[in-house]
């Protein structure tokens, strides 16, 4: 009944993970008890967790991301400390656990500390600067948070039942492999990231789509702030590089589960395809991460230097061309694999090429601050931090980018620094300056400067004293994750970066005594301008902390730094006027879909690691039964009335009418200045955010490219182990072309039936818009008969997915398809019974359009795989 799953996979024969485990349990259990007792719930319920306003949810992934920095960094002390012990000593962390350590600590600190505070920047801030009231998809964005949080708490499970990966934070085969890791850490480890990974991607497309569709009248491209291109560039990486994740996976899945052989190489499997592949995600990733970050500092270091951005057009295209050139470096992690000269060359040049565009913003926000009246608060502080250990990390990836110098260093201490390096002084430095800069506008109250400061000089310091002893060992031989050693001379600086770590504790301690500090005292720190730091862009012209819609009435943008211009209007512009025509505004109602989505995607990842197939079967179930009902509701939006809104608003707007009049009077230098801002006046006549469905179509179509990604990394799969049968049948002895072009004549048909019920819809046709999707679904599901019957076809044959890694390929991406188009099948299901139940509404009539959408493109990509697969398979 219950799997693997035996009283054996508690580790009580193993004291620090046990201790760790009744720790977090009591820490837990304690913030259950308070929360009861104090009556939290249903304001918890109510505000947080059934919200779906990008404001709160921001705040969760941040929150969420402090406490797994906790988590990580104690796995961090505990190797360090380790190895400070290890010398001539087994230490006192058994080899096992040891590994597991440096595993999970790569794992939390990428997925679920830097990935959730980044995205949790992005979700508060975006829509403020773009001067709407939420993201394009709010209800998906509640589900991207919590199923985050989902692969969270199956990290931290693994912690207290059973055990966590021993491969290192990417998973490397043959190690990953079942025959190498029989037990369940792996496992932990893959549907944590499979599962939180959805979570991202929907992020991704979420935010794509909210930037490129719903902006502010007025603001065109060229007038976002920049951390808006940032956060844009960040998101298409996401779109294009996490299905690529997803793919890779989802193979080492099938591999370990049911015996399939893409890295196996025994069966003709390819261990270095999975390393392509996870590095074709990978240094994207470290893009998606350090984007965002280059915001923050943008935006950090032209408002606490009282200047604009300098360089604006540049930076947007020095964002764009490392957006673009992230694909084109990853092989630069693998010299050693021995691609060959010409390769490695390839990727080193280009390698280097990457660090122009880089190069470009740090002098950028150089001449930013040249001239500009500097203000040296906590956030300006860790931007500063930034640049100045930034620029080493990239020195000394250039360095790595030469394939002679990285076959000497690759795998050693001095890769660990430089990764380190670029992380924590760029991702998390940004992570750190984004939440001091935005804490105001979040919870109306600033954080206390001087512990702030001290932090980060804490961290500051302790991060030269942990890290740049690495580049030492690095140089000197020493490979990481050794778990002891016996060279006297590594010591004494192993001895130093332990003290460095020390350091960086106690600037966190700074940082959470920070945090309590500043809400005992929030009445003394309380910001009542909304405007703490005299900022540039929309989000500082609202109340803090903001409403829940945002914006009374949508601003009118005439320029960059849009908030600066009616701050410091020009004597063209006048203030601005007071008095508006409020207008009732729809805001989206509060839902538990994202919750109790978790809810059933954490009982399918923990039934999957155990194998307890019924409780597997039941999340599977309950999560699409969620969905239905979420699809099913009538009431979407609450309206908030013209009348409340000019209560709420009028004196936050007479208050800016007020201060722009003041400003006005200033001296004759200032209103120079503004007059020769090379943005003055650009005319330009974007209407504001588009229709709901533009923006639900826009919105799958990228997810659409995202799906074709998918199926691009499994073919890519197909396409290199096409020939790797391992003595067995192959293409042409295996596919039956006639078969084949039947199914692909029904898909072709199901796919015009569904056109006719578009029209038929969009007619308003009740009777033909049924019957077109009763041939669709017909269609359909003969075309998977005839595929399950091929499929049946080749296992009495012996020719399994367990045959070889050609098989292995083949009926993952056919299969993939099949998978689609029962999931299709599903999806047309539940759009027949709402439009016989709720007619052509125009929330309706949206999800038909998304379900044409899906099932034209499945016919696209069995057009391809019908080409490329079955056709050219069979040519001798």
């Amino acid at each position: 009944m219950f799997g693997k799953l035996t009283w054996s996979a508690i580790p009580l024969d193993q004291p620090i993970p046990m201790a760790a485990s009744v720790a977090m349990i009591l820490a837990i259990s304690g913030l259950l008890t308070w929360v009861t007792v104090k009556g939290h719930w249903l304001y918890l319920w109510r505000e947080w967790i059934t919200s779906v306003d990008h404001k709160r949810i921001g705040v969760m992934y941040c929150l969420l991301a402090l406490v797994m920095l906790l988590r990580g960094f104690s796995d961090a002390i505990l190797m360090r400390s380790q190895q400070a012990l290890a010398y001539h000593s087994p230490g006192y962390l058994p080899p096992a656990h040891y590994d597991q350590i440096f595993s999970a600590h790569g794992t939390i600190m990428i997925f679920f500390v830097a990935m959730p505070f980044m995205i949790g920047l992005m979700n508060f801030v975006l829509p403020l600067q773009l001067g709407v009231r939420d993201v394009a998809f709010p209800t998906f964005n509640s589900v991207s948070f919590w199923l985050t949080a989902s692969g969270v708490l199956l990290v931290n499970l693994s912690l207290v039942i059973g055990e966590f990966a021993k491969t290192g934070w990417l998973l490397y085969p043959p190690l990953s492999e079942l025959a190498y890791s029989p037990g369940v850490g792996v496992d932990y480890d893959l549907w944590a990231l499979q599962i939180s990974g959805v979570g991202t991607l929907l992020t991704g497309i979420n935010f794509v789509t909210t930037i490129l569709k719903m902006r502010a009248p007025g603001m065109s491209y060229l007038r976002m702030p920049m951390f808006c291109w940032t956060a844009l560039a960040s998101s298409l990486l996401i779109v294009a590089a996490f299905p690529i994740l997803t793919a890779t996976l989802a193979m080492l899945l099938l591999d370990r589960y049911l015996g399939f052989h893409f890295f196996t190489v025994g069966h003709g499997g390819n261990p270095m395809m999975f390393v392509n592949l996870i590095w074709a995600w990978g240094h994207p990733e470290v893009y998606i991460l350090i984007l965002p970050a280059f915001g923050v500092f943008s935006e950090v270091i032209s408002t606490f230097s009282g200047k604009p951005l300098f360089g604006y057009r540049s930076m947007v295209i020095a964002t764009l061309a490392i957006c673009i050139l992230s694909f084109m470096v990853w092989l630069h992690h693998f010299f050693t694999m021995g691609a060959g000269a010409d390769v490695n060359g390839f990727f080193g040049v280009m390698t280097m090429i990457i660090a122009v565009p880089t190069g470009v913003k740090i002098f950028n926000w150089l001449f930013t601050m040249w001239g500009g009246r500097l203000r040296f608060d906590t956030p300006m502080l860790w931007a500063i931090g930034f640049m100045i250990t930034f620029l080493i990390g990239g020195m000394t990836g250039v360095l790595l980018a030469v394939p002679p110098a990285d076959f000497v260093l690759h795998n050693s201490l001095f890769l660990v620094a430089h990764f380190h390096n670029v992380v924590i002084g760029g991702v998390l430095f940004g992570a750190f300056a984004g939440y001091a800069y935005w804490f105001p506008k979040a919870f109306g109250f600033r954080l206390h400067e001087g512990l702030g400061k001290a932090a980060f000089w804490f961290w500051l310091i302790g991060f030269y004293v942990a890290f740049m002893p690495l580049y030492v060992l690095g140089l000197e031989g020493m490979t990481r994750r050794m778990q002891h050693y016996d060279v006297p001379a590594w010591r004494p600086w192993l001895l130093v970066a332990a003290g460095g770590a020390v350091l960086i504790l106690i600037g966190i301690g700074f940082q959470i005594v920070q945090l309590v500090v500043s809400i005992r005292r929030r009445d003394s720190l309380r910001d009542l301008t909304g405007d703490p730091w005299d900022g540039r862009s929309l989000e500082w012209s609202t109340a803090s902390p903001p409403p829940t819609y945002n914006f009374a009435i949508l601003p009118r943008v005439e320029g960059l730094d849009a908030f600066w211009r009616v701050k410091h209007p020009l004597p063209e512009q006048g203030a601005p006027v007071a008095t508006a025509g409020y207008a009732a505004i729809e805001i989206p109602r509060n839902s538990p879909t994202g919750f109790v989505t978790a809810f059933f995607a954490v009982a399918l990842g923990f039934a999957l690691i155990w194998h307890i197939w019924w409780l597997a079967i039941t999340g599977l179930v309950g999560a699409f039964a969620t969905f239905v009902v979420f699809a099913w509701r009538d009431r979407t939006e609450d309206e908030v009335s013209a009348t409340a809104l000019a209560r709420l608003d009028a004196p936050r707007r007479a208050a800016i009418e007020a201060l722009a009049k003041e400003r006005q009077k200033g001296s004759w230098l200032t209103r120079l200045g503004e007059w020769l801002r090379p943005s003055k006046r650009l005319n330009d006549g974007h209407p504001g955010p588009a229709s709901k469905r533009i923006t639900v179509a826009y919105g799958f179509w990228i997810f659409l490219l995202s799906d074709f990604i998918l199926f691009s990394g499994f073919y890519a799969a197909y396409a290199v182990l096409s020939r790797s049968t391992a003595g067995g049948p192959g293409a042409a002895r295996l596919f039956d072309l006639k078969t084949v072009a039947i199914e692909t004549a029904l898909l072709l048909m199901s796919s015009f039936a569904c056109g006719m019920a578009t029209l038929a819809s969009d007619a308003r046709n009740l009777l033909w818009t049924q019957a077109s999707y009763v041939v669709t679904g017909l269609l359909g599901l003969s075309f998977l008969g005839l595929e399950f019957s091929e499929f049946a076809r080749m296992l009495a044959m012996g020719a399994g997915p367990d045959r070889s890694a050609f098989l292995s390929a083949f009926f993952a991406l056919v299969g993939l398809h099949g998978l689609h188009v029962s999931i299709g099948l599903l999806w047309l299901g539940t759009v027949m019974a709402q439009v016989w139940a709720k007619g052509f509404r125009p929330d309706i009539q949206r999800r038909g359009l998304c379900f044409a959408l899906f099932w034209h493109a499945l016919d696209i990509i069995w057009v391809g795989i019908f080409t490329n697969v079955y056709l050219l398979g069979t040519i001798p």
